[in-house]
C-alpha cells in the first residue's frame, strides 16, 4: 500500500488532529464545515468566480507555472462572503492553531484566505512547503511558523485535482530531497471536509483530468504574529467589513496589532489611535 492520510471527525477532538499532524504533517477532517455555511459560502464563491480569468498577470514564468494556467485564484474572502468568518474562526481549527503556533508566539493572524479553483486540463502543481514564504525559518530544526487547511468547497477527487501530499515529509532531515511517486498521496474528500497541514509538509494542487469540472478549494492559513502574512488583510477587507466582528476575527484579519506581550517580537502592526476609526483601539 502506498502513502495515505489519516481521516478524523471533529468529534474526535483536537488531540486526534494533533496526533495525525505529528505523524504525517497533514490530516483530513471530514464534516469540517456545517452544510448550511458550506452552501452559503459556495454560492458566494461560484458567483465571484463567474467571468474571472484563469492564470495570473505576472510576467514571471515560474509564477505562471506555480499559479496554474487553468486555475482561478482570488482572495479578499471576508469581503466577498460573510460566511467566510465562520470558517476563519472555527473553534476546532483555532484550537489546533493554538497548539501548533502559540509555543512560538503570543498570537497569530491569517496568512491568506484564497480560493483555488482548478479548471479542466490543469497540470499538477509543483510540490512545495508553505513555510517557504519565510525561507530562513523553513528548516528541519526550525519552529512551525504557519498552519494551513485546504477546505473542499466541492468534492475533491483524484480526477478533479485533489491536493497531493507527501505524508511525513515535515520530518525529513533534508528538505532538498524530492519525493518519490510512492510517497505521494491525494487528499480525496467530500465537500465540507478540510485537510489541515503544517507549513513544512510537501504538497501541491493535483492535475484536473476532466473536460468540464472545476475543483473549488479554499486555502486558509495562519502565521505567527511576528511574521508578515502573504495577504495584506486590511487592504482587502476594509474596516466597514470588520467593525461588527469579534476581536478574534478582527485580529486574524489584521485589524489588531500583534505582540502586545510577545517574548519573541515587539508590538507590531500598530497605528496611532487618533488616525483610526473611532473606538477601534488597534493597540489595546
Amino acid at each position: 500500500m502506498g502513502a495515505r492520510l489519516q481521516q478524523v471527525h471533529p468529534s474526535d477532538g483536537v488531540e486526534a488532529v494533533l496526533a495525525a499532524l505529528a505523524a504525517d504533517g497533514g490530516v483530513i477532517v471530514r464534516d469540517f464545515v456545517d452544510p448550511a455555511t458550506l452552501q452559503r459560502f459556495r454560492d458566494d464563491m461560484v458567483a465571484h468566480a463567474m467571468g474571472r480569468p484563469v492564470g495570473t498577470v505576472s510576467d514571471s514564468v515560474a509564477v505562471q507555472r506555480f499559479w496554474g494556467g487553468s486555475t482561478k485564484r482570488f482572495t479578499r474572502l471576508a469581503h466577498r462572503s460573510p460566511s467566510f468568518v465562520a470558517i476563519l474562526t472555527d473553534p476546532l481549527y483555532l484550537a489546533v492553531a493554538d497548539a501548533v503556533l502559540l509555543p512560538h508566539a503570543d498570537d497569530y493572524w491569517m496568512n491568506t484566505g484564497q480560493m483555488m479553483i482548478i479548471g479542466p486540463g490543469e497540470r499538477s502543481q509543483v510540490l512545495h512547503r508553505d513555510a517557504d514564504n519565510w525561507p530562513n525559518m523553513n528548516r528541519p530544526d526550525g519552529p512551525e511558523v504557519t498552519l494551513s487547511c485546504m477546505f473542499a468547497i466541492s468534492d475533491f477527487t483524484a480526477e478533479v485535482g485533489a491536493t497531493r501530499v507527501v505524508p511525513g515529509s515535515h520530518r525529513w532531515d533534508d528538505y532538498r530531497r524530492r519525493a518519490t511517486p510512492d510517497e505521494v498521496t491525494q487528499a480525496a474528500m467530500p465537500a465540507g471536509s478540510g485537510m489541515i497541514y503544517t507549513g513544512r509538509v510537501l504538497h501541491g494542487g493535483g492535475a484536473n483530468s476532466t473536460v468540464d469540472e472545476w475543483r473549488y478549494g479554499m486555502h486558509l492559513s495562519y502565521v505567527l504574529g511576528w511574521l508578515t502574512p502573504e495577504e495584506a488583510g486590511p487592504l482587502g477587507t476594509p474596516w466597514s467589513d470588520v467593525e461588527h466582528l469579534s476581536p478574534t476575527a478582527q485580529r486574524l484579519l489584521g485589524w489588531r496589532c500583534s505582540g502586545v506581550n510577545d517574548r519573541d517580537g515587539a508590538r507590531l502592526w500598530t497605528v496611532d489611535y487618533e488616525d483610526v476609526p473611532t473606538g477601534l483601539g488597534l493597540i489595546d
